[in-house]
């Protein structure tokens, strides 16, 4: 033990032996230290802003619970340090003298309050926190079929075609509910299960495509207006994405076919110039369907074994998982932000 900490649990003698002979029990195996007041008021705070949330049918997810923990930290740890002020000039003429070779730090550091996932687990149970499902379906995958395509087609495949990762492309698409909430919340032990709420389906279609070396396209987005009031006076052709639009917002043949030609290609043959590449593309996609009539002199298109997009598509596994998650946690940030928010400032949050 540092002779700081020595210094400082002397100093702090009194309050220690009148903690412990409340807390103390002879019969306990483990003893415990006193708990920062700080934190304990923190977490008082924090349980009533959740339950707050749950009552407003705001879905909760870890990191923003530890986002909004930190913060409410920060708040009373600045309140008490106010307060504190004057004790500290009063306790000034108690520290002893500090002897030859001591360290000159009167108390241990402190180091900031981080809101650990250690932290976290101890919170739910203290709380009686849990984490349900609001809504979601199981996936069935075919692992065998998986196994057999991994090990033996796909091998031969970029044996015989000599294809680098540069030059292996996948692409897939997603439906992106762009007002949708998480699927699970937490609650406290009391409440059975969540509060149903609207689930608004407003959403947009987007194709994603990238490379086994990491490069990603500028991503197809498929709408079902095709001037929203968003975009209004915009030129779509500036925009980060390749517009499209649809009634019913879906992928059709047609829309598939002008991604294909008028953004996929394009982007493909500029970057394998600037890598000194030929133009010889492996792209990988699902079981078929809208894209059997993909083709370009260069290009072998093939299709995934049905029921094998969650095990060995990257795209699916990687950067539509990450985008969602990025997307969702975006939203609610603001969401929760928009709550916390003075009233006179909600609207312009919200707009």
């Amino acid at each position: 033990m540092n002779e700081s900490t020595v210094h400082y649990i002397k100093k702090d003698e009194v309050n220690i032996r009148k903690m412990s002979a409340i807390t103390f029990n002879k019969s306990e195996k483990r003893v415990v230290m006193a708990r920062n007041k700080t934190i304990i008021r923190m977490e008082a705070a924090l349980a009533v802003w959740i339950a707050d949330c749950q009552k407003k049918n705001i879905a909760l997810d870890t990191n923003i619970i530890q986002t909004k923990t930190r913060s409410l930290y920060k708040t009373f740890a600045a309140k008490e340090s106010e307060d504190d002020s004057g004790d500290h000039e009063e306790d000034e003429d108690d520290v002893e003298d500090q002897q030859p070779g001591t360290s000159s730090d009167s108390q241990p550091k402190k180091h900031p309050f981080s809101a650990s996932k250690g932290w976290f687990v101890k919170f739910q149970k203290h709380f009686g926190l849990k984490s349900v499902s609001l809504h979601g379906e199981a996936a069935s995958a075919d692992k065998s079929a998986t196994e057999t395509y991994v090990n033996e087609t796909f091998k031969k495949i970029i044996s015989e075609g000599g294809y680098k990762p540069e030059q292996v492309f996948n692409m897939d698409k997603m439906s992106l509910f762009w007002k949708r909430m998480l699927s699970q919340t937490f609650l406290f032990k009391d409440e059975s299960k969540a509060s149903g709420f609207k689930v608004y389906k407003d959403y947009v279609t987007l194709v994603m495509c990238g490379n086994a070396a990491g490069f990603l396209l500028k991503p197809g987005i498929n709408y079902k207006s095709k001037n929203p009031r968003a975009l209004k006076n915009k030129n779509k052709n500036l925009l980060p994405i390749h517009w499209m639009h649809d009634p019913k917002a879906w992928i059709t043949k047609m829309l598939t076919f002008d991604w294909f030609h008028q953004c996929f290609i394009m982007q493909v043959k500029v970057y394998l110039l600037e890598k000194g590449l030929p133009f010889e593309i492996l792209l990988m996609d699902n079981s078929g369907g809208h894209t059997t009539d993909l083709s370009h002199e260069g290009i072998q298109t093939e299709y995934l074994l049905p029921n094998t997009t969650s095990l060995i598509q990257p795209v699916d596994q990687g950067v539509i998982r990450v985008f969602k998650a990025l997307y969702t946690r975006n939203v609610l940030v603001k969401l929760v932000a928009s709550v916390d928010a003075p009233k006179k400032m909600k609207t312009k949050i919200l707009t």
